[in-house]
């Protein structure tokens, strides 16, 4: 599960699935509307020709219904504060907090969450996609900046080392193979360093608590 989650973060704020990974605190997607049937409720037959019993009853296939591959936390994520997650990101790198490397995820600090009570601004902690989107953006130019590419120049092939720092621990071998998975499609080795840069620190073990 967390390793689906895992890449569910990265694909979604690339542009694959922005809206199917995670809808937020309050997001849980609407039941499709219910068919009332026919408007003069006279029980006519459907189209494969079974009987609705004119009570408007949906029929009972008898078949299980499909559970989905993870579930998919609706209530209880919240997004560490702005200022933890840019310290957490500045000790992954091992810069300090006013790194160059740093500027897009200040700039985008508001709709990443920060607050500004003197200008009426509170803090923001839902992981909503919109959060996602901006927190993937943000975390390009640090992926692609050369100190960090420096710090950890076999990411592409091996994630481990930037695990160990992310998330104080071993990778598993599920979430070693999920990262081959999320750098497929990648023609180079830049393209296959940022994808993992991305699915690590846009995992819920890196920005929730």
């Amino acid at each position: 599960m967390k390793t689906l989650r895992t890449i569910c973060t990265a694909w979604a704020l690339t542009g694959l699935a922005s809206a199917g990974c995670y809808q937020g605190l309050d997001g849980e997607r609407g039941a499709p509307a219910a068919d009332d049937g026919d408007a003069e409720g006279d029980g006519a037959a459907d189209s494969a020709g079974n009987d609705g019993g004119g009570d408007g009853t949906p029929q009972d296939s008898g078949e299980p219904v499909p559970e989905g591959p993870f579930d998919v936390p609706t209530s209880e994520v919240e997004a560490l504060p702005f200022h933890v997650r840019v310290a957490n990101l500045a000790a992954v790198a091992g810069v300090k907090t006013d790194h160059p490397m740093l500027q897009q995820l200040y700039a985008k600090r508001y709709q990443l969450g920060d607050h500004d009570y003197a200008n009426g601004v509170a803090p923001n902690l839902k992981w909503t996609p919109e959060h996602m989107e901006a927190w993937v953006k943000a975390l390009r130019p640090y992926c692609d900046d050369p100190a960090f590419q420096a710090k950890y120049p076999d990411l592409a092939t091996d994630p481990t080392a930037l695990v160990r720092v992310a998330f104080a621990r071993e990778p598993t071998a599920d979430e070693l193979t999920a990262y081959a998975d999320v750098m497929q499609g990648q023609a180079d080795g830049a393209g296959r360093h940022r994808m993992v840069c991305l699915a690590v620190l846009t995992s819920l073990e890196f920005v929730a608590r």
